[in-house]
């Protein structure tokens, strides 16, 4: 008998994230609860229990999502004061006091969303390394950090992309297929430094004055809305490669490469060395001034050329940025909060169906947290070809919160369904009481 090959996913492997839509994995469940087919010491549920199984994972499903909608508008009110898109008149203003309260609980609640969503945040070292890695585009470019008061990247899925590099061995001549690792999803949070507030900071780390005067010059172009200091800005992207993060920052600035001054230092140098001279020897030879002024003309012609040379450079990278950045953009501002909330979403339905699932097919056994993660991760992999690390602990946490599951000892055991069911139906009241509760608070806010 020939043995099947399972495929591991390369992008999740050993990570949190559950690449597998909502939909496939219902459809999944329920069919696999008729057929009691996950695996055969695990028992096979009342064919009669099978249409009640789908009316529950429903009804956990608008649950989940009334949750998330709290959890939106409440967002949302937070982030009200910082969103540059806004386009709606308001007669609320906030002090600067309570701005920095609401940037304080945005920060930390967008930070556990992210982490709902099963994203990774990556810390100071991670992104001081990306930016002085070699990028993959050919591109050189330099990011000021000191402009941001604030900065939280958080990225999910990693993967490999083909790509075509030359490589100096062949005098970069030829190229070669390289493997690029990539974030598959890759979210920003940041807030520019007022002007004081940088001056301040910069003279503290001992810049001199005309150092300063040039670093607060290209700020202040850099910050052409004059409130861009009190904006908040999220953004999304996709597929972005791990050393090219210097192009996410609206701050970045376009240098060029060593490559790049080589060449133009040989063959514009060369031009100009050649210009000078044949400049001089007319000039030597000149007598009228028409061939005077037709050698200042030449001269004028080869520098020229050689400046037009250097901003088509400049130009093209500037191309190759503007086309990468509208490749690779998912979403901003507040989109960017609708869609997290939506993914977090996933991932928490998807988790508790799953651990659900996997202890009602265990019918009346008690399994360990332990027992319930090996199982789920081998459900996805038998089902889905993935592999993760399957985050039993969140998962038995939801599941106890809902009524979903006892715990006796360190051992859980599923609800039956009828009796869940019914659990959700309270659960379901008291968030109506706290959804009210939350509109007065939301009230007093826009007051």
């Amino acid at each position: 008998m020939r043995s099947k090959t399972i495929h591991i996913h390369p992008d999740v492997a050993d990570k949190n994230f559950i690449p597998v839509s909502r939909r496939d994995l219902v459809k999944t469940i329920i069919r696999q609860s008729g057929e009691g087919r996950l695996n055969k010491q695990y028992s096979q549920l009342d064919q009669s229990k099978t249409h009640q199984l789908r009316t529950l994972i429903e009804i956990l499903q608008t649950i989940y999502h009334a949750r998330y909608h709290r959890y939106y508008l409440s967002l949302k009110a937070a982030y009200r004061p910082f969103n540059p898109d806004k386009n709606v008149v308001t007669m609320r203003t906030w002090t600067s006091d309570e701005k920095q309260c609401l940037q304080k609980k945005l920060f930390s609640e967008m930070s556990a969303l992210l982490q709902k969503a099963n994203y990774e945040e990556l810390d100071e070292d991670q992104i001081n390394q990306a930016l002085n890695d070699e990028m993959t585009r050919g591109l050189s470019i330099g990011v000021e950090l000191d402009d941001y008061q604030q900065v939280l990247i958080y990225a999910r899925g990693r993967g490999l992309i083909k790509a075509q590099q030359r490589y100096w061995q062949s005098l970069f001549l030829k190229k070669r297929e390289v493997d690029i690792p990539i974030y598959r999803r890759l979210n920003m949070l940041f807030r520019f430094r007022n002007i004081n507030e940088l001056e301040k900071l910069l003279k503290k780390k001992g810049l001199n004055r005309f150092n300063l005067w040039l670093y607060l010059r290209r700020h202040k172009r850099l910050m052409q809305d004059t409130n861009s200091d009190d904006y908040i800005f999220l953004r999304q992207f996709r597929d972005i490669p791990c050393t090219d993060l210097e192009m996410l920052f609206p701050n970045s600035t376009l240098r060029f490469t060593l490559l790049d001054k080589i060449k133009l230092t040989a063959t514009g140098g060369a031009g100009t060395v050649g210009g000078i001279m044949v400049f001089l020897s007319k000039l030597a030879i000149a007598v009228k001034p028409l061939t005077i002024l037709i050698a200042v003309l030449g001269f004028g012609g080869v520098l020229g050329r050689q400046i037009k040379n250097v901003f088509y450079q400049q130009k093209h990278y500037r191309m190759v940025l503007s086309r990468s950045l509208y490749t690779h953009s998912l979403d901003i501002n507040v989109g960017v909060i609708s869609t997290l909330l939506d993914q977090a979403l996933d991932e928490d339905l998807k988790e508790s169906m799953i651990a659900y699932f996997i202890l009602l097919q265990a019918s009346d056994e008690f399994l360990s947290s332990f027992e319930v993660k090996l199982r789920a991760e081998d459900f996805l992999l038998t089902h889905f070809r993935v592999t993760i690390n399957f985050e039993v602990s969140d998962a038995l946490t939801k599941l106890r919160k809902d009524g979903l599951t006892i715990k006796k000892g360190n051992k859980y055991q599923a609800i039956k369904i009828d009796s869940a069911s019914e659990n959700l139906e309270e659960h379901w009241f008291d968030l109506y009481g706290a959804t009210q509760r939350l509109g007065e608070v939301l009230d007093e806010s826009y007051s």
